[in-house]
């Protein structure tokens, strides 16, 4: 046996075991979520009155940041419970879930830019590309993580069938295809393709809800969230 593989005294686990340890993953990817959240809602401001103006019509003017808040609010949650639901079932990392996670946090970090983006130029269809190619970004990333991991049995704690496979697969990609379709018609509606992206979370939620009804039990489509 090499030294490296002997038991320490005090963990009772291997070089290896904690060099493929998920805890460091999970840490550093809550303390980025963490602060996302954050700065999500410090787009928010509370409207100055200027001489004749009234509070309804100056709230009027906050309103494109607090939707473009909530779209990039749930967009992280959405994320935040994926990434949940699959570290869930993996009990050891490796170089390359290491990696696609960083690169799920790199489209997750940039949400805060596309919301302030979207608040400033809701009607832009630049602003309205910019903030869906960041959130094709985060479908992206969920759905390259989501099968190298169920595809590596050595990293899981237990195999997944074929269906708890493809319904994860599903969740990441449905909400791509809607952020798809919102990015091509920016241009021609920027109000609809807007629209477009705030139906993408309800959207996901009922498609989440089904797949938990209809999975049998005992499946992993059980433990979504």
């Amino acid at each position: 046996m090499r030294e490296d593989d002997e038991v320490s005294v005090a963990g009772g686990a291997t070089r290896e075991d904690r060099r493929r340890d998920p805890s460091r993953v999970l840490a550093l990817t809550d303390g980025v979520f963490a602060i996302i959240i954050t700065l999500l809602v410090l787009d928010i401001y509370v409207p100055e009155l200027s001489r004749h103006e009234t509070l309804q019509s100056a709230i009027s003017d906050v309103r494109p940041s607090f939707v473009s808040f909530v779209i990039a609010f749930i967009v992280a949650a959405m994320q935040w419970t994926g990434h949940r639901d699959l570290f869930t079932l993996i009990r050891y990392t490796d170089r390359g879930i290491i990696w696609l996670n960083l690169l799920t946090l790199f489209a997750v970090c940039l949400l805060p830019f596309g919301s302030a983006l979207l608040s400033r130029y809701s009607e832009d269809p630049l602003a309205l590309r910019l903030f869906g190619l960041i959130l094709m970004a985060t479908s992206v990333t969920r759905t390259a993580i989501w099968a190298y991991a169920t595809q590596r049995p050595s990293l899981v704690h237990e195999p997944l069938d074929r269906a708890s496979i493809r319904s994860g697969l599903a969740l990441s990609v449905f909400p791509l295809l809607v952020y798809i379709a919102a990015f091509a018609i920016a241009a021609v509606s920027p109000q609809a393709s807007l629209t477009v992206y705030a139906s993408a979370p309800v959207l996901y939620f009922i498609t989440i809800t089904l797949l938990r009804w209809l999975a049998p039990r005992g499946s992993a489509e059980r433990e979504f969230t």
